[in-house]
């Protein structure tokens, strides 16, 4: 997850102080409006799954992820869409960081599809070519330099304070299994906590090029929904829905992205290991 998103994540668990006192309705369909049939009925309130939920996500070392992100980019100006659609599925331990992942990426008929793997250890990282199929090992700087862009941590909690304006637009509701958490917000005041958020997570030495683009950026619409698991307090999914506007180089496009994550396997990945074909067959960058 983007450090930025892990952030709105907790803001979005945050908003439950607001109505600390309230109980979670059961779940309303979209699609036909009726409320789930909801056997299984906690009592907690909004407080008290954001303050358990925060407690155990201290305890969680690892993780299988899935995810799925459609994306649509339009340039009015240059009367350019275009529509892509990246599936992930991974496995992550968060301390020493250590991944596996497997990477599709589909930009459509005029560009193709791109399939990506890659192992990253506390040690090694290795990439497969998606053009020749060949295994890369990167040198000990890009492997650094990796980890130096990967491996900062974002504080999971933040100040309550900047999401009072938005209690009234949170809904916390529940099923049989799940809590779950919506946000549907837009306008000025949110697009300005999401450069707050952003600001809070980004890289401090951003080019001249990528600090603009950023406060050229205009937040239209998100909504994100996060599931808890009942039992364990875990966040086992979420799906996140954003239109955005912004300004590259004097040109407007708008972004929007539709993205659904599901969680895994939580504390049952003891290490993750590259395969000796892999080792033995990827071409070292650091001999070239």
């Amino acid at each position: 997850m983007n450090k930025w998103l892990k952030g709105m994540a907790a803001g979005v668990l945050a908003l439950g102080l607001a109505a600390c006192g309230s109980t979670a309705e059961p779940k309303t369909d979209s699609e036909t409006g009726e409320k789930a049939n909801v056997t299984n009925k906690s009592e907690m309130t909004a407080q008290e799954v954001y303050n358990k939920a925060m407690s155990v996500s201290e305890e969680q070392k690892n993780m299988h992820a899935v995810v799925d992100v459609d994306q649509k980019i339009s340039v009015p100006s240059e009367d350019f869409e275009m529509d892509s659609n990246i599936k992930m599925d991974m496995d992550m331990i968060v301390e020493p960081l250590s991944m596996y992942q497997k990477m599709s990426v589909d930009m459509g008929p005029d560009m193709g599809k791109m399939d990506m793997e890659l192992y990253l250890t506390d040690s090694e990282f290795y990439m497969q070519d998606p053009e020749s199929g060949e295994w890369l090992k990167f040198t000990n700087d890009m492997y650094d330099e990796i980890m130096a862009e990967m491996g900062g941590e974002t504080d999971p909690t933040l100040d309550m304070e900047m999401f009072n304006e938005f209690k009234d637009d949170f809904k916390f509701e529940q099923t049989d299994d799940e809590y779950i958490l919506t946000l549907s917000a837009s306008g000025e005041k949110f697009n300005e906590l999401m450069l707050e958020l952003m600001n809070e997570s980004i890289p401090e030495d951003l080019s001249a090029e990528e600090a603009e683009i950023i406060e050229n950026m205009n937040v239209n619409g998100l909504t994100i929904e996060i599931f808890i698991d009942k039992e364990t307090f875990y966040t086992n999914a979420f799906n996140l829905d954003m239109d955005m506007d912004m300004k590259v180089e004097e040109q407007e496009m708008n972004i929007t992205q539709k993205m659904k994550a599901v969680m895994s396997k939580i504390n049952e990945i003891d290490e993750i290991v590259v395969p000796q074909e892999v080792v033995d067959n990827a071409i070292d960058l650091g001999e070239m």
